[in-house]
């Protein structure tokens, strides 16, 4: 028989990926993860099966062979295209031999294949939340792989903001307010094989609070009016520029001869305090000293709020007593440019959910309408579809038996605050 060996194939199984390089600095491992190019996942699949083909591989001279192949583990298969599935992940060698059925001569080891089984991978990392600016968060990960004979080589974090480390879980701040896009690399080894995984996220970066939560945690102690209102309570400090008002994003902004406006809201609740002036020369310590004393003096007061309003059955008209409700609410966001509203009407439970749902929009449409026409801006105001945000203030349902003040306390239109962006 002349040996004509063109080729195995193999369909399924992972094979070791090309080499990245032998244990690196990190200026070198980030150089490297920059300019990755090979397909990088956070999940590799268990994959412990494998074909092996040579049905095109060779040519017999009208002669007749058996073809064996020893798998590695124990089991023997026959002919010239079988399939085969491992137990366990791990480095096989697949022995292919073949035996005249005349003569019973047998050519051990015509061929010898490596199989890799890797078994299941998967790089998950810890998610951040409430991140503040100087404020140290601890950037970790887990990672599942099949046994003791993987090794992590090396770690490699992008920050999103310039900065990177190779610690694998550092400690780490960020200086600036925004939204920030997080990388992270891991290649495992083990003596036969190498793996890398990659995975990523976003990380919104607020400014911190030089009160350590003061008014945070005053405004989350208030009982807020409806499950549509309730909301994790957020604070801002905006720093006046020209005739707006913009967040300030680190304390490099903390200056002198500036005017400030600490905001704090939830659901219809928020804290303003209007403008704070910082005289000329300031440093930042007298920044912070006059923007905590103003807070605590806010902590000490009530919150502004949004007033809620509530119609008569089957009422798709405003009448005086919600108009003047609308006038006050209005008159408070005309001295907030920097906030919007998300309006959420609703009916009672009893009759018809379309017709409910109607009636709700209606009044909706009657309410923003009124607001744009008060001077404040379209665009400022959100309308909350009743299909999708249903929040009723009590356990009233379509078809229980609530009597006309649980009803009647349904039949009311919310005002919920957020930032502009």
């Amino acid at each position: 028989m002349k040996n004509k060996w063109i080729s195995i194939v193999l369909l399924w199984p992972i094979l070791a990926s090309p080499s990245y390089g032998q244990e690196v600095g990190c200026e070198a491992a980030k150089a490297r993860f920059l300019n990755f190019d090979g397909k990088c996942i956070s999940k590799i699949a268990s994959n412990n099966c494998v074909n092996l083909d040579i049905t095109d591989s060779y040519d017999f001279e009208g002669k007749e062979f058996t073809f064996k192949w020893d798998m590695g583990d124990g089991t023997i298969l026959e002919g010239l295209n079988v399939n085969h599935c491992y137990d366990n992940p791990g480095l096989y060698v697949a022995r292919l031999s073949l035996e005249d059925p005349i003569t019973k001569a047998v050519i051990q080891e015509e061929a010898e294949i490596d199989v890799i089984i890797k078994g299941s991978f998967e790089l998950i990392m810890s998610q951040l939340s409430d991140v503040r600016t100087d404020i140290e968060e601890n950037a970790s990960f887990t990672l599942d792989y099949p046994d003791s004979a993987y090794q992590i080589k090396y770690t490699y974090w992008d920050f999103g903001d310039g900065n990177f480390s190779c610690e694998e879980s550092p400690n780490y701040s960020y200086s600036k307010t925004g939204t920030y896009y997080r990388s992270l690399l891991v290649r495992l080894e083990s003596a036969i094989d190498q793996v890398v995984l990659c995975a990523s996220d976003s990380v919104s970066v607020k400014l911190a609070d030089p009160t350590a939560g003061l008014l945070t945690d005053a405004i989350g102690q208030i009982v807020i009016d409806s499950r549509f209102l309730e909301d994790k309570p957020t604070y801002f400090l905006m720093k006046k520029r020209g005739e707006t008002y913009q967040e300030v994003e680190g304390q490099d902004e903390l200056t002198g001869n500036a005017t400030y406006r600490i905001i704090t809201y939830r659901g219809n609740l928020i804290y303003d305090s209007k403008d704070v002036n910082v005289p000329d020369g300031a440093d930042l310590k007298a920044v912070q000293t006059v923007i905590s004393g103003k807070t605590t003096q806010l902590a000490k007061e009530s919150p502004s709020k949004l007033n809620a309003m509530f119609f008569e059955l089957d009422q798709n008209e405003l009448s005086r007593k919600i108009k003047k409700i609308l006038d006050d609410n209005v008159e408070l966001l005309l001295n907030l440019p920097m906030m919007e509203v998300e309006i959420g009407v609703y009916t009672t439970s009893g009759g018809s959910y379309a017709k409910g749902v109607a009636l709700s929009i209606k009044r909706a449409q009657l309410i923003k309408q009124y607001m744009v026409d008060e001077g404040v801006a379209a665009d400022r105001i959100k309308v909350s579809s009743p299909q999708t945000s249903r929040s009723l203030i009590n356990s009233c349902l379509t078809g229980s038996n609530c009597d006309y003040v649980d009803e009647a306390l349904n039949r009311r239109a919310d005002f919920k605050l957020k930032m502009r962006r």
